[in-house]
């Protein structure tokens, strides 16, 4: 009776180190995907009396596409890094909106490299199997929801394309700006191999430049969100801590 209870106790440890390192054998993550924009500044949207919460400001005539592409790093089960490359189009219009009148309108081809940390409070759930241990498998695998919160750091190359009175502004600017991507994550895996996921950020800027326009009154600088559905793809790591990409 005691060395079965030695044993059950003893392969239940060993079940829960092994399960805590699979997160090791897949660190590397490629991600691809495409989604929308929505900008936030001086053209469009209505003043502060008018606005509870800036929830008028959301407007799905002003959504334009967006396509992504990233490479994700595992630090640690919970951390990890990511390289990101976006590219979309913001869009913003006075029509319809407190400043009808003005009739300013402009479209914005907008790039964007950054490097985010990425912290899960909700895990990915992965088990390994006795085969694998034996060799003759791979991991197992329950499908599950995971989630994460980001913050980074990147910039942003930008191309302004002035519409109907706007073009008659002329400012000097500086086609590029820092950003600061924060926002939330989520990734139901398909399979071993792959997940899809949904991200939501915001990106706060040093510009107030990206529509073209600024104002004395103006009080912050512009702000754009990307929304991107994606494809995760999880490479496999080698002993020597490199992905292994097989032929």
């Amino acid at each position: 009776m005691k060395k079965l209870l030695f044993f059950l106790i003893a392969s239940f440890i060993f079940n829960l180190t092994i399960d805590a390192q699979v997160w090791r054998m897949r660190r590397y993550e490629a991600v691809c995907g495409i989604g929308t924009t929505h900008y936030f500044g001086d053209i469009g949207g209505w003043s502060k009396d008018e606005n509870i919460l800036g929830l008028k400001d959301i407007d799905i005539t002003q959504i334009r596409p967006s396509i992504y592409v990233g490479f994700r790093y595992k630090l640690y089960e919970e951390l990890a890094l990511k390289l990101n490359l976006i590219y979309g189009y913001l869009h913003g219009d006075d029509s319809g909106d407190a400043n009808n009148s003005r009739n300013f309108k402009f479209y914005t081809g907008i790039f964007e490299p950054s490097i985010q940390v990425e912290y899960a409070f909700i895990k990915e759930r992965e088990a390994m199997s006795y085969l694998m241990m034996k060799g003759r498998g791979m991991s197992q695998f329950h499908p599950s929801i995971s989630a994460y919160a980001f913050i980074g750091f990147g910039g942003a190359f930008f191309k302004i394309t002035k519409k109907e009175n706007l073009q008659n502004v002329d400012l000097e600017y500086t086609p590029a700006a820092l950003v600061v991507p924060v926002g939330i994550g989520f990734k139901y895996g398909l399979n071993t191999n792959w997940s899809i996921g949904f991200d939501l950020g915001e990106r706060f800027t040093t510009s107030d430049y990206i529509d073209g326009y600024t104002s004395e009154f103006s009080k912050s600088k512009d702000v754009y969100f990307f929304g991107v559905i994606n494809m995760v793809y999880k490479i496999e790591t080698g002993s020597n801590g490199l992905p292994v990409f097989k032929k």
